[in-house]
């Protein structure tokens, strides 16, 4: 193995000839403008301080078969973003009368591409993945957006919009000093490591030094670098699958989605474990199928987590996993892609909307209103998903185990009542789940309610008037904050909603609730004043109705 590092000025890197080629299985562009940002303040700072140098990291480069081109196999994010940086300085420096613009425009020109002797064509001196090289050349060469068709596409053309704006900014207030500042940080001040590898072999290596060290690249990226290096004559098929598995699950989840996919098929570990476990399981000879098999399960994950009718034609299911994303419980998917597998997938779909109501409602108790340990949680449905897989279990086995595992009726009730709820969406979800059942209870028709059209109220407001804050000093409540989100204090109106009263004192906003067609909103009715007292009767009543909801 050989390896070659040294440090280098990213001038001498982007006027040394060469043209960087991003290899085809490399990712997208995925900076975001948080990114983008810090990238642009870190050379503010170096040009605000004066300071001497900035160093970027390291980057990994290999040779490339086509002469004048070289690989570059870790760094493309930072190098693609300044040179959008560049494009984004010419074109202001096109549409501004400094004395030098001209000048600048020429050498920056230079910089970003380099122009064949012979036919005159332009050539990018970054040439981006299969998805982004064509887009990405059209603004670095031209200024001009290409057909966006990609999510990377937006990406790119946001960074250069965002940075054109803080370069406008910047020579309105500077002129002349702040372009020649910016320039010369970015070719004489920026420094990086650059690592040359004899082949992509010893670079994989690389990556797994720089991952153990908590640098660069991600578990997605190395399961992939390593996944297209084994394929052989499977790449286009392994590059075709993988791209179908990102714009299921998006790019900066794939990560936790192999994670997912790992403990729900064989055994529990932690992320940093994944990519050596995978490692030893795939090899040349099953790389096909497994990569295959991730892009099946990445497209089930998807839609357990964002469901579609398109995927599931069935409203029930649909609405369950609905529910099921308002209680952000991350690890019950886990056990979701077994039972996809084992109940769904064979037509018994009626095992699968049992398991998806009883994972719902443990998770409701363990995590949702008692808050216990997530890491158990994960543990438990990691031991049942595999065994569902394996046709060790049946759906029986798993409520059982849940029915001993979930917290008591009476540990669930007590914490129910004192539940801080400061999430609107869960607070209309829990709302609307009790109001139901009561509507169901007294054999009336159910009101279908879009959880949208739902608004969320607060007995005691957050903003109460004089006429509260006298109330409170009067009935000797020291921190009345206390209740603003307790369950008791909350309801959902409809139509009655009045915004312009919703900071009134109790009394002027009764007739909201006396207005309400909603059960749940009867008890305010009867109420003459609402404080601590009637807050607890609330809660112990909405309680009761919870424990049954969410029984197992």
């Amino acid at each position: 193995m050989k390896i070659v590092a040294q440090s280098v000025k990213i001038g001498e890197l982007l006027q040394d000839g060469k043209i960087y080629a991003v290899p085809i299985f490399q990712r997208s562009f995925s900076w975001e403008e948080e990114q983008v940002t810090d990238f642009w303040e870190d050379l503010i700072t170096v040009y605000r301080e004066n300071g001497e140098e900035y160093f970027l990291g390291s980057m990994v480069f290999s040779e490339h078969e086509t002469p004048n081109k070289v690989k570059i196999l870790d760094g493309q994010q930072r190098l693609a973003t300044i040179l959008i940086s560049l494009a984004a300085l010419r074109d202001v420096l096109q549409q501004t009368p400094l004395d030098k613009s001209a000048e600048r425009v020429e050498v920056i020109n230079n910089i970003l591409y380099t122009r064949d002797p012979v036919t005159l064509e332009q050539n990018c001196k970054l040439e981006l993945n299969r998805e982004d090289r064509i887009f990405f050349e059209k603004l670095i060469v031209r200024g001009t957006f290409h057909d966006i068709r990609y999510t990377s596409h937006k990406l790119i053309k946001k960074a250069y919009e965002l940075l054109k704006e803080k370069i406008k900014r910047g020579i309105e207030k500077e002129g002349e000093d702040f372009v020649r500042g910016i320039i010369d940080i970015i070719l004489n001040r920026l420094i990086i490591i650059r690592i040359w590898v004899s082949s992509e072999v010893d670079a994989h290596i690389i990556f797994e030094t720089l991952n153990d060290r908590g640098l660069e690249l991600s578990v997605a990226d190395l399961v992939k670098n390593y996944l297209f290096s084994i394929s052989g004559d499977h790449l286009e098929i392994a590059i075709e699958k993988w791209k179908e598995l990102v714009d299921n699950v998006g790019d900066h989840n794939v990560s936790r989605f192999l994670r997912h996919f790992w403990i729900s098929k064989f055994e529990l570990i932690r992320k940093e474990e994944l990519y050596k476990k995978l490692k030893d399981y795939v090899n040349s000879s099953n790389v096909k199928s497994f990569i295959e098999e991730l892009s099946e399960e990445a497209l089930i994950y998807s839609n357990l987590r964002s469901p579609s009718h398109e995927f599931w034609s069935d409203r029930e299911i649909e609405n369950l996993l609905e529910e099921l994303s308002i209680l952000r419980v991350e690890q019950v998917y886990v056990l979701l892609l077994s039972a996809y597998q084992r109940f769904y997938r064979r037509g018994n779909r009626e095992k699968f909307k049992v398991l998806l109501q009883s994972v719902i409602n443990f998770s409701f108790r363990w995590s949702t209103i008692c808050g216990l340990n997530p890491n158990e949680m994960e543990k438990l449905y990691s031991e049942l998903a595999v065994k569902l897989r394996n046709g060790e279990i049946d759906i029986g086995d798993i409520i059982e185990e849940f029915r001993e595992r979930a917290p008591s009726d009476t540990e669930f009730v007590d914490k129910f009542k004192e539940k801080d709820i400061k999430n609107s969406k869960l607070a209309k979800y829990i709302l609307l789940k009790l109001n139901n059942f009561l509507l169901k209870e007294r054999d009336k028709k159910e009101l279908t309610v879009d959880i949208r059209k739902v608004n969320l109220e607060h007995i005691v407001p957050k903003r109460p008037d004089r006429e509260w804050l006298d109330y409170f000093q009067e009935k000797e409540i020291e921190d009345w904050t206390e209740l603003i989100h307790k369950i008791g204090n909350l309801t959902i109106l409809l139509e009655e909603y009045n915004k312009r009263i919703a900071n009134k004192f109790f009394t002027k906003k009764k007739e909201m609730y006396e207005r309400s067609v909603l059960p749940l909103n009867e008890k305010l009715k009867t109420y003459k004043e609402f404080g601590p007292p009637e807050i607890s009767e609330r809660a112990e009543e909405m309680s009761q109705i919870a424990k049954t909801i969410w029984n197992i």
